[in-house]
């Protein structure tokens, strides 16, 4: 997991493992210029405090180590298939499971930058980059796991790209290996000026994902059924528990706090004083942020909780 110490203090990675210089980023993605000195609680968390045996460690690094710990529970969920080399558990909820939360940490990298737009802070900006990996090697696993397991006919590559839903997901995790393979200090310093026109592939697989959940439901117009994994039948939250629309509720507040319209609004409301004026604007798209990512993160525990036990469920 990232910590404090793998940056220089006040250069953080950018999108989605980071950019060091924050002068060579872009207008849409740099903080205001107002923000370039530390906020308080950047302040704070720089700060030592007594451990274990008398031994210190920065409170950020504690912080890090406690918010990124939720990136490892996917991986986690499926430990005892592995071990057991329980083909039913991954044939069945491999997809919920893992797909799901490369979903999750998708988002969790996404959400970086919006909360450093919104509250001028960076201590938290290195689980941009830890989120980034736990995605990939979520997504990576995921399509192992299909690809050896999955009942589609032409063998592995069948399995994972047969069809133009898994087409998308076979595509989402080719992107993501070389952001993996690049994601550290030394490949930023050998490309250069490059390094971060290759990590915007993290706009690309965000919208690949889209297209995925598309045809994998339909466009969002299926009913929830055992068959498209949208909801349990009849449980009278068909639309809820589509894939799609949580993934569009969710998506509506990233992207809306990385328009440049947007970003320049919410500076110039902070330089007038009037913060409120920007949580109560975007407080409700956060709101639907939020509850988006309630049925999304609950499908995880339940689906995980189950392929952990070895009892998955096809729901």
């Amino acid at each position: 997991m990232a910590t404090t110490r793998d940056y220089p203090q006040d250069l953080y990675p950018g999108d989605p493992v980071g950019r060091w210089n924050e002068r060579d980023q872009s207008a849409d993605d740099h903080r205001p210029q107002r923000r370039a000195g530390r906020s308080r609680l950047d302040e704070w968390m720089d700060k030592d405090i007594k451990f274990l045996a008398g031994s210190r460690v920065k409170r950020k690094a504690l912080a890090l180590i406690l918010l990124g710990a939720p990136g490892l529970l996917p991986l986690f969920f499926m430990l005892p298939a592995l071990f057991t080399m329980n083909s039913n558990t991954f044939a069945v909820s491999v997809d919920d499971t893992l797909g799901t939360g490369a979903e999750i940490c998708l988002f969790l990298c996404l959400l970086v930058t919006p909360m450093v737009t919104l509250t001028g802070q960076r201590w938290f900006v290195p689980l941009r980059r830890w989120y980034g990996i736990m995605m990939g090697c979520c997504g990576i696993g995921d399509m192992v796991a299909a690809g050896l397991t999955d009942s589609f006919a032409g063998g592995f590559l069948g399995r994972v790209a047969g069809h133009v839903f898994e087409l998308m997901g076979f595509m989402m995790v080719m992107l993501v290996i070389p952001l993996l393979v690049t994601g550290n200090p030394w490949a930023q310093r050998k490309l250069g000026k490059y390094w971060k026109m290759l990590h915007r592939l993290i706009y690309v697989i965000w919208g690949l994902l889209f297209f995925h959940l598309s045809l994998l439901e339909g466009f969002g117009f299926e009913p929830g059924n055992s068959n498209n994994g949208s909801g349990f039948p009849g449980d009278g939250d068909p639309i809820f528990h589509q894939r799609l629309y949580q993934y569009s509720a969710a998506s509506l507040f990233l992207l809306t706090l990385r328009l440049p319209p947007v970003k320049r609004w919410i500076a110039a409301r902070e330089a007038e004083g009037r913060r409120w004026l920007v949580f109560a604007t975007i407080g409700p798209v956060f709101a639907l942020f939020i509850f988006a990512m309630i049925f999304i993160v609950n499908e995880e525990i339940f689906k995980g909780i189950d392929s952990f036990r070895e009892t998955p469920s096809a729901e």
